[in-house]
């Protein structure tokens, strides 16, 4: 079956905001639009403009999968919760985002169709996160701190900017092992950008995503040539020794602190801020608090935090999502990510290899870290159900 795009301008243009969209997300904090919010947001609204009068005009707009459908349903629960929430407002905006991270998935979905399209989105994600790290290493030599001595891109949390990079790094090992000699060893060059980067974020759970990443390559290793193992080998290894010998003193001391913070610590306050979060699901189980509501349902207990304009959000996406949607949401939200690994298990080996490895950086990152409603998380999401498209029903092969 070949359901590849016509080669129409509003396709082209559609395609182009597209690709702007993707290669905007791991940076897109740092550029505001007035009245829009990022410029991020504003590609994104002509991509759908431009894609949503091309399938009016043509009549194209491909059909959706399981996985759209599952994603669907839950955003429809995320709203649904306004009617219980202990924080309507908060609830509307989540709903709004939500609807518009569906949005995206429809939009990847639909305009992606074959591998060359694929390894073009794959290629501006990996741009996007060279560019990010470029911002925050030139923060850095201009003294110009984020949180204490910790350093990313003007607009990020270090632990989300982190995490934002790191998985940049398994997109990187694939491009490098399935592209031509240019893709190869520029794909390679932006592993090598992306660590500094990381590493000023002292973000240990960037850290541990971004090893993961690696695991790419040990999976790969029996298909890849001598080049792509000694480039693998030797990626890794920078940045080890960034961790052990080259990055700032600051940053190898708070990322030295890993081991006694999984064992013994409360990863920076967190696990008292996840049994709080137990406690307020216990009165509202089935239906939750209300999506976007963890931090008004945890202030009994937590109040607010001392630093202005903070609250106190869940810090793992799953305890998120099932304390704000319920047990209902959580069984959605499970419902789609086993759909996604379905579609990733009968993929060929080296989609395979990218797209589980990636779902377990992911799943690593998003433990600390409340993303059900980032755009990397939905992006992969995308990304998997165009691959599982192409791999499993032969979708777009002349593209």
């Amino acid at each position: 079956m070949n359901t590849s795009l016509p080669n129409r301008p509003l396709e082209r243009l559609a395609w182009g905001l597209l690709w702007l969209f993707v290669f905007s997300i791991p940076w897109q904090k740092s550029v505001g639009v007035p009245g829009l919010g990022t410029l991020s947001h504003l590609f994104g609204i002509l991509a759908f403009a431009a894609a949503a009068a091309a399938a009016w005009r043509h009549r194209s707009l491909r059909p959706p999968n399981l996985a759209i459908a599952l994603a669907a349903a839950w955003v429809l629960w995320s709203a649904a919760t306004y009617f219980w929430s202990l924080d309507p407002p908060a609830t509307a905006r989540r709903a709004l985002t939500l609807f518009e991270l569906w949005v995206m998935l429809w939009l990847v979905w639909d305009l992606c169709r074959g591998p060359r399209r694929q390894t073009h989105l794959l290629q501006a994600y990996v741009l996007g996160a060279v560019a990010a790290s470029a911002l925050g290493v030139l923060r850095y030599w201009q003294g110009r701190q984020t949180y204490y001595r910790r350093y990313t891109a003007p607009g990020f949390d270090p632990n989300d900017f982190g995490l934002i990079l790191a998985l940049a790094i398994p997109m990187a090992l694939y491009l490098s092992l399935r592209g031509g000699r240019w893709t190869r060893w520029s794909s390679r060059a932006a592993i090598l950008a992306v660590i500094p980067g990381l590493l000023l974020t002292a973000s240990r759970t960037a850290l541990v995503a971004a090893l993961v990443g690696f695991a790419f390559a040990l999976w790969t290793w029996r298909a890849a040539d001598r080049w792509q193992r000694a480039a693998s080998l030797l990626l890794l290894a920078l940045l080890l020794a960034g961790v052990f010998q080259f990055a700032p003193e600051h940053s190898r001391d708070r990322l030295a602190t890993l081991p006694t913070e999984l064992t013994q610590g409360t990863l920076h306050n967190r696990t008292r801020i996840w049994k709080t979060g137990l406690k307020a699901l216990k009165s509202h189980p089935l239906a939750g608090v209300g999506s976007g509501a963890y931090p008004e349902a945890v202030r009994p207990w937590l109040g607010v935090p001392v630093r202005a304009g903070h609250q106190y959000v869940a810090h793992n996406t799953f305890l998120s999502v099932l304390v704000e949607t319920g047990l209902a949401g959580f069984g959605l939200y499970a419902l789609l990510f086993a759909t996604l690994l379905v579609f990733v298990f009968v993929m060929p080996s080296a989609e395979r290899a990218l797209w589980a490895v990636l779902l377990a950086g992911w799943a690593v990152g998003v433990s600390t870290l409340t993303w059900e409603h980032y755009k990397p998380s939905w992006l992969i999401m995308a990304l998997i159900t165009t691959e599982w498209a192409r791999s499993f029903w032969n979708e777009g092969e002349g593209e």
